[in-house]
């Protein structure tokens, strides 16, 4: 039955999907966990593990949201105070010495998991409509005739894999 909802989840979100056509990726890797971007705009926020001065991660703050500027030839710049208290900020919470728990301020209840293995890459993981999957993008796609602090959303869309496959999920607003 997983099986069953998963493809026709995939199934129903893949026709949105093409609405991302011709956006850019994120031109920094360093430590890239994934990145959200929406359809008034291609600037992409993006997630990171935070490195201190000795490229080790760093264990009060270990991700760093910043903003890459695609309409000024790429720019990377942190966010915006607005941006990072209402919006695009992450609230983070230890487990333990290698898991957090994440949530973006503007969607607190999509908990999202921060694992730091001992090898390996860090990589974030949520549960949208029931599936689990590793995060690697987020499209949010913002309701026509809505903006500023009464900006309303259609749905998002989670991009990461399953099970070693790709997905597309779609949470509706």
């Amino acid at each position: 039955m997983t099986k069953f909802i998963l493809v026709v989840l995939i199934f129903v979100s893949s026709f949105q999907a093409f609405c991302q056509d011709g956006y850019p990726k994120p031109t920094s890797n360093d430590g890239l966990l994934f990145y959200i971007q929406h359809n008034r705009g291609k600037n992409a926020f993006i997630y990171s593990i935070n490195y201190s001065n000795n490229h080790k991660i760093d264990t009060d703050e270990p991700v760093k949201v910043t903003r890459q500027l695609f309409d000024k030839n790429g720019e990377i710049k942190p966010l915006t105070a607005i941006q990072k208290n209402f919006a695009y900020g992450i609230d983070i919470d230890k487990i333990n010495a290698n898991h957090y728990e994440l949530a973006i301020v503007s969607l607190p209840d999509q908990k999202l998991y921060l694992t730091i293995p001992s090898k390996g890459k860090a990589y974030v993981e949520t549960t949208v409509n029931g599936v689990k999957i590793k995060v690697n993008r987020l499209f949010i796609r913002i309701k026509d005739g809505t903006s500023g602090f009464s900006t309303k959303l259609d749905y998002i869309l989670f991009y990461g894999t399953h099970k070693n496959k790709e997905v597309i999920l779609k949470l509706e607003i």
